[in-house]
């Protein structure tokens, strides 16, 4: 099969894509922490993990009527980003057990510096000052929200900052895969590993779910894999420097999910550092918008 040649640059595209996916994962973590009040955590993992997988395979071999999304051009690549998601998935889930999810969320934001950071080194992108200067901004609204000192940033901290450093490594792996696999193949993937070695552990640990739990599990697994499909399409529409920031508003819906779910009340530290993300954000978009209509 040959790659999915990638698309054309259109960075207001992406930057919806990221927007949207961050709505739609922080839903998926939000149902994930209200599922651990009654389930084990691994029976939860896998149930977002076999759900997104068996939605991913029917759509894209109903759309191509093929399975040849199936072969991967570069395994390996494939498999070191589907453990990094792994890794990042189950970390997270574990700290969302023990945390707020707004203040887990905000921890783990920590990958969009470190994207940032290692784009010029490993994918040989541009990253100006004023990008710096952005995804520096949005980390500081992450910090707000955070409170280190406050009392937030325990032994469980720990957790969210190793999923920060493997969603780094994901989205590193993303960008550099889009002109090796198509979009159909590394969606696929995401989840298939980490469904595979689910699936094979969980009957040791398994227990019965009631009908409201396998819905909740089946949306969970639904809204993983749209909001990775959207991921995907971003970064191969863009840099991965340029879409950093935005990577953020998923700590912002993760505050009003926490807020409409748990009745977890945002402070005015958590208000204030959400306003800060955001505006990195929309500072990114309008920085490109502008040099796209000069370029023009």
């Amino acid at each position: 099969m040959q790659p999915t040649p990638p698309l054309q640059s259109s960075p207001a595209l992406a930057i919806v894509l990221i927007l949207s996916a961050g709505i739609i994962l922080a839903g998926m973590d939000a149902t994930a922490k209200y599922l651990s009040l009654e389930l084990p955590i691994l029976i939860i993992i896998w149930g977002r993990y076999f759900f997104h997988t068996v939605i991913t395979f029917f759509i894209y071999a109903g759309r191509t009527r093929s399975l040849s999304f199936l072969r991967a051009r570069r395994p390996g690549l494939q498999l070191i980003r589907a453990s990094a998601l792994f890794g990042a998935t189950s970390s997270m889930y574990v700290a969302i057990t023990h945390m707020q999810l707004g203040d887990a969320s905000a921890i783990q934001f920590l990958a969009p510096v470190l994207v940032t950071a290692l784009s010029g080194l490993v994918l040989g992108e541009h990253v100006g000052p004023r990008r710096w200067t952005a995804v520096v901004f949005g980390f500081i609204g992450v910090l707000i929200v955070a409170r280190p000192g406050s009392g937030v940033l325990g032994w469980w901290a720990i957790l969210p900052l190793m999923t920060a450093a493997m969603l780094a490594v994901y989205m590193l792996m993303t960008r550099i895969i889009r002109d090796k696999d198509g979009a159909a193949t590394t969606t696929f993937y995401s989840t298939a590993v980490g469904a595979f070695v689910l699936s094979a552990v969980v009957p040791f640990f398994w227990q019965s779910l009631s009908p409201g739990q396998w819905s909740l599990m089946l949306i969970m697994g639904s809204a993983g894999a749209m909001g990775h499909f959207m991921l995907v399409r971003a970064f191969f529409t863009a840099e991965a420097s340029m879409l950093a920031p935005f990577t953020y508003s998923q700590v912002v819906a993760s505050i009003i999910w926490g807020l409409l779910i748990f009745a977890d009340v945002p402070s005015v530290w958590t208000i204030c550092g959400a306003l800060v993300v955001s505006g990195s954000g929309l500072y990114v978009w309008y920085r490109e918008a502008s040099l796209r209509r000069a370029t023009s």
